[in-house]
């Protein structure tokens, strides 16, 4: 409890520390605020962004910058517990011809996390199918939820172990893996085992996955238990080495990550640029990274933005990057209007970065707090208002651990 209390003095700190003036600085364009937890983003390709909601069960949508009155689409029996929810969603290449949004939620009905799509008919709803049940939900944590569609058009699913650790390196359990499907759920001929849908096992809670659109490889983040959070790049048949291995310099067995936080900062949603030469991912601490993915060189990370807990990370058709955090959406047009970086990790050698830590914190340092998504000004010293502000902010933070808990 103490070292809880601890963290989240620390997060509600670097929050206030970095409330901006403006609203509109640092390339960032509010798009939606006192947003009710959204927690992933697609897109279809006219534009709209098709957003979930954990709590409420709900798909909404914004079209021509404004949200929709009437949500998309409603999950009729959502379990909202600890991380279960309505967790992830996704929007096929071809959807402009076969209108189905995909969506990953924990069944309160069936007692499993569940993937099914939805009939888009317009802005609204029709059919719903059901495409894959996975683990029971009952222990609350670990639930993974991140859908994300190849440039083949197959499906990507993250797959928590049910806080269950043997579950990962079990290649006939779905906990602790990513799977590869086809849209309706069948296993495509392709995959790294012949009838399994496992793509790559090994991994213990994602909560983010994204494509390069340029060469189709597969990123995903990864929250460790109280250090080495990751981000890999996922190798088709690849082991991440959860529970065994934890960041780099393991066994030949494991795939390393490209980077890995020591100390937690709780990676969430990512996604790459159009060109393909750069990932950005987002913190539940309250950072927006940028990962350089330059040919034949070693990538470099660099927090470019304070924000509030950043739950998604998103490309648009028009190439602009979207930014979902705990009670807002933003859209960032332009990259290079986020001003200086602040480099967050040294190189390994050919293997991966290590991140430095700089402002991590672990999941119980959450918040639903205003987000701010700019750098912070240049002037860091708290004032004694926020100080007490942020004492105020610990009990509010604690209670609010069970809604994305790190256990």
């Amino acid at each position: 409890m103490i070292r809880a209390a601890r963290v989240a003095l620390v997060t509600a700190l670097l929050v206030l520390a970095g409330a901006p003036a403006s609203a509109k600085e640092g390339g960032f364009e509010p798009i939606l605020t006192g947003a009710d937890f959204p927690t992933n983003l697609a897109f279809a390709p006219d534009g709209r962004a098709f957003f979930t909601e954990k709590d409420t069960g709900r798909v909404r949508v914004i079209a021509d910058g404004e949200l929709l009155e009437e949500p998309f689409a409603v999950l009729p029996s959502v379990t909202t517990a600890s991380e279960t929810g309505l967790l992830g969603i996704a929007i096929p290449p071809d959807f402009a011809e076969d209108p189905w949004v995909y969506v990953y939620y924990s069944d309160a009905e069936i007692g499993d996390n569940r993937v099914v799509r939805i009939r888009a008919e317009g802005d609204r709803s029709t059919d719903v199918e059901p495409v894959i049940d996975l683990l029971p939900w009952v222990n609350g944590y670990h639930n993974g939820g991140d859908l994300a569609f190849g440039t083949d058009g197959m499906l990507f699913v993250s797959v928590g172990e049910a806080h269950e650790p043997g579950r990962a390196q079990d290649p006939s359990d779905l906990g602790g893996k990513i799977l590869r499907i086809t849209p309706d759920g069948s296993v495509p001929e392709d995959n790294p085992t012949a009838g399994s849908p496992v793509y790559a096992l090994g991994i213990r809670n994602s909560f983010g996955l994204c494509v390069n659109p340029t060469t189709g490889d597969l990123w995903e983040t990864e929250n460790g238990p109280d250090a080495f959070d990751e981000v890999n790049l996922i190798e088709p048949g690849g082991n991440f080495g959860w529970p065994d291995q934890l960041g780099p310099g393991g066994e030949p067995t494991y795939v390393d990550p490209v980077l890995a936080f020591e100390q937690v900062v709780v990676p969430t949603g990512c996604a790459v640029t159009e060109d393909g030469s750069t990932l950005y991912f987002g913190t539940y601490g309250g950072e927006l990274h940028r990962l350089s993915l330059p040919p034949g060189d070693e990538p470099r990370d660099e927090v470019v933005a304070s924000t509030g807990a950043v739950t998604d990370v998103a490309r648009a058709p028009d190439g602009s990057i979207w930014v979902a955090t705990s009670g807002a959406i933003y859209r960032m047009e332009d990259a290079g209007a986020l001003g200086a970086p602040t480099p967050t990790a040294t190189g390994i050698g050919a293997t991966g970065l290590t991140g430095a830590g700089t402002g991590a914190t672990g999941a119980s340092g959450a918040t639903g707090a205003g987000p701010s998504p700019n750098p912070a000004p240049a002037d860091d010293r708290l004032s004694p208002v926020a100080i007490v502000i942020g004492l105020i902010l610990i009990g509010g933070l604690l209670l609010f651990r069970s809604r994305i808990g790190r256990r």
